[in-house]
């Protein structure tokens, strides 16, 4: 499980405000835009820990439109 204190500057600010409001044990799809992601905070957690979430982090990088 991924662990950070929000507010910190630990995480990506789209995954931080995505859980903001959230309870405990709660469930939640959380879609960050390119400008709260990856693309400007490339040294933030969470990081992929394998290939295939590396693989389906590029495919979502490469194709913004993939989920909407």
């Amino acid at each position: 499980p991924l662990s950070f204190t929000v507010g910190r500057g630990e995480a990506l600010p789209g995954l931080e405000s995505g859980i903001l409001g959230m309870k405990k044990n709660g469930i939640r799809r959380i879609i960050v835009p390119a400008d709260l992601a990856y693309s400007k905070f490339p040294d933030l957690e969470p990081k992929p820990t394998n290939t295939n979430d590396q693989r389906a982090l590029d495919s979502v990088v490469k194709n913004p439109r993939r989920d909407a």
